[in-house]
């Protein structure tokens, strides 16, 4: 019987209520071991009895020294200070020891307890042999103090004993407490245990049930199968069941079959293979066969016989599937004729085939490529000349070459990887482009014919990676002069806007004051005018100077220049295109001379500078410092508008790239690219430093110029 998930749970469930039950059970008897050992060691009452006791002796002694000190005669033995003293050490005795010592320990009484032992003990011999007054005075007025002293300790003793006592009624109360859930849990798994098994009763009785409708169920459809017989017999080969089937391919009734031997019922049994079977069957044995035989009516039969062994009841039975398979019979030997014609066909096509092979070698090892046929382990079945002949396989292969050792020989050339190189069974496709030596190219490619070869073809293409590389050669050129047009032309935009802007507004004031501009203002704006015009001439120069620097061509001429004023002029023209922003100055009130390329730094600068007011929204504020540290001079522009993203920053200075903040901003991504590349022919480099939402600061550095720089310039 096959336990199902819901059988298991129900196994589980019933063991963690019994588990329970025991638990529960084991709680409450700890629980009331342990109010009983409370009970069996609650010493409080006997502590105060030996300190009563001990305070009793004290006042005893006391007293017997006072009767010492006044001179007055001591008639009994008992009433002697030696007799008195050695009752009251052994009462301290007991106080220092144990449990009483530990409880005088806790109330800080234990020193004075010692002392007093300890002074008693020292007077014993002096109190045995009679003690002067004079000591009797001093030694009475210490054993009044002690006695005092326990009797401090016994009043306290009795108020922790009322203090215990509550708290022993709150612990006795929870005991209960504890008992009676412990009690409820023992009462609910035990009557969860009940249920269990009165539901284990019930569905024992449903099983039994079932079992009963199951067996009627197997014995309606062993008498209903009608397409082959069914026959049960006992080790004497009694028959036991005979179903219709039966009937139906032999010719008996159950009646006449069921108690009588099965040799004596059909001569089909009584074959001396068939008994041999249904009694191995009988012995615990299976067995298979056919029986071949001619019916009464001159045909051909054929019948299966299955026998099997069956334990019932503890005894040992057969049972027989007997199915008419005359049928399928004829079709086997109808089939094995067959077989034999197309074994036949199959010797000719095989030595046909074995001649187109051999033609087809011949082929293969007159052609120009390699060519190498592997079995499905990597044994080498075939390879041309053309295969040993190639420059790996001739330097590091043998003649007992397999697919592995073949492949790693190529797994050195260039264009090769580790699936060359780990390549096992099972084999993979592959295919490769490999140069084996310089300028010569081999495809090497493997596949799978069938499920048990493998072929490998190494073709020389040398030709075409010669024509590829030329091709990718021109086309890359392509590229970098696509790319240089494309930089040009967005570089042209980028920077010619400024001047063109300062051109237009000038412009546009004079078209609108007309006669009211007075000769000044006139002055003023043509003198304007004209400095856009000059800038312009500049950018041009400059533009001319960016496409020398993508080329590679591009000629530095440096001079001395006043970093300051070269920067302030530079602000003060972006004033006329941009009014609205707020650029503010920390620099020196001395010159700082730099020797660089003025024209080139002021595009630097002016990049910095632009993109510092247009990426700070409608009210811009941007603050520019200079400040020098040993030989370099250092330039920085510090906004607080939308910022760079931290993950960003690595790829701001490459050319066309534009961070995710600056989207819906005008802009060609070329201008930080520039800046950047005129930096690295100065030795200097811009840094960044951005956080997005709070701004950006970049600075650049440049070498201070000496004083021979200087006076050159001048």
């Amino acid at each position: 019987m096959r336990f199902s998930l819901h059988h298991y749970k129900t196994a589980l469930i019933t063991l963690a209520a019994t588990a329970s039950l025991f638990v529960c059970l084991g709680f409450t008897v700890a629980r009331l071991f342990e109010m009983e050992y409370e009970f069996r060691n609650d010493g409080t009452v006997s502590t105060v009895w030996y300190v009563s006791q001990a305070q009793f002796e004290a006042a005893v002694l006391a007293e017997t020294l006072a009767r010492v000190a006044a001179n007055e005669s001591i008639s009994t033995p008992e009433e002697q200070p030696g007799f008195r003293a050695n009752i009251l050490i052994s009462r301290l005795s007991i106080l220092l020891e144990g449990r009483q010592g530990k409880l005088m320990e806790s109330f800080g009484v234990t020193g004075d307890l010692k002392q007093a032992y300890l002074q008693l003990t020292m007077a014993e011999p002096l109190l045995q042999s009679g003690i002067d007054p004079q000591a009797a005075v001093l030694l009475r007025e210490q054993i009044r103090q002690l006695a005092y002293r326990l009797r401090d300790a016994s009043n306290q003793i009795v108020w922790l004993s009322h203090d215990q006592a509550a708290v022993k009624r709150s612990a006795y109360l929870q005991v209960v407490f504890e008992g009676f859930a412990f009690l409820m849990g023992i009462v609910l798994s035990a009557g969860f245990l009940l249920v269990r098994l009165f539901k284990g009763v019930q569905e024992a009785s449903q099983a039994k049930q079932l079992l009963k409708q199951e067996q009627e169920l197997s014995d309606l459809v062993i008498s209903n199968i009608s397409n082959q017989g069914i026959i049960m017999f006992d080790s004497q080969l009694r028959c036991l069941l005979w179903n219709p089937g039966m009937e139906d391919l032999l010719n008996i009734k159950t009646d006449q079959a069921i108690g009588h031997r099965v040799e004596n019922l059909d001569r089909l049994f009584s074959k001396p293979e068939i008994i041999d079977a249904l009694t191995q069957a009988t012995e615990g044995m299976s067995s298979i066969l056919e029986h071949e035989a001619v019916t009464s009516e001159g045909h051909e039969r054929c019948l299966e016989i299955n026998s099997f062994p069956v334990y019932m009841a503890g005894r040992k039975l057969g049972i027989a599937f007997i199915r008419d398979i005359t049928e399928q019979w004829l079709a086997r030997k109808q089939a094995e004729r067959q077989n034999f014609d197309l074994e036949i066909k199959v010797l000719q096509r095989t030595a046909a085939l074995r001649q187109a092979e051999r033609r087809l070698i011949a082929a293969i090892n007159s052609a120009s490529e390699g060519f190498a046929a592997f079995d499905w382990t990597g044994k080498l079945l075939f390879a041309n000349e053309q295969i040993w002949a190639s420059t790996p396989v001739s330097l590091w292969c043998n003649e007992d070459m397999s697919l592995p050792v073949f492949l790693r020989c190529f797994a050195m050339c260039e264009g090769g990887d580790l699936r060359l190189l780990n390549a096992q069974v099972p084999f993979e496709e592959l295919e490769y482009d490999l140069m084996v030596k310089k300028d010569i190219w081999l495809r090497l490619s493997l596949t799978k014919a069938d499920g048990a070869t493998i072929f490998v073809r190494l073709t020389d293409i040398s030709g075409y990676k010669q024509v590829a590389k030329a091709l990718e050669s021109a086309l890359e050129r392509e590229r970098e002069t696509t790319n240089a047009y494309r930089s040009f032309v967005s570089m042209v935009s980028h920077q010619f806007r400024t001047p063109l802007a300062i051109l237009d507004s000038s412009a546009q004031r004079i078209l609108r004051r007309g006669s009211a501009l007075t000769q000044d203002e006139l002055v003023t704006r043509v003198q304007k005018i004209r400095n856009a015009g000059t800038r312009l001439t500049r950018l041009v120069d400059s533009v001319l100077n960016a496409a020398k620097l993508d080329a590679g061509t591009i000629e530095l001429n440096p001079a001395s220049y006043n970093l300051v004023d070269l920067v302030m002029d530079i602000c003060e023209r972006q004033r006329e295109v941009s009014a609205q922003a707020d650029i503010r100055f920390d620099v020196p009130d001395i010159p700082v001379r730099v020797y660089c390329d003025g024209m080139l730094i002021e595009q630097v600068v002016v990049n910095l500078l632009s993109n510092a007011i247009k990426y700070s929204g409608a009210s811009p504020v941007v603050e520019i410092k200079i400040w020098m540290d040993g030989s370099r001079a250092y330039c920085s522009v510090r906004d607080w508008g939308i910022g760079i993203p931290a993950e960003e920053l690595p790829k701001i200075f490459e050319r066309f790239y534009r961070a995710s903040t600056a989207s819906g901003i005008a802009g060609t991504g070329i201008g930080l690219n520039f800046a950047q590349r005129i930096m690295h022919l100065h030795g200097g480099e811009i840094q960044v430093e951005s956080y997005e939402a709070a701004g950006s600061l970049f600075t650049f550095d440049l070498p201070i110029a000496n004083a021979d720089q200087t006076q050159q310039a001048a």
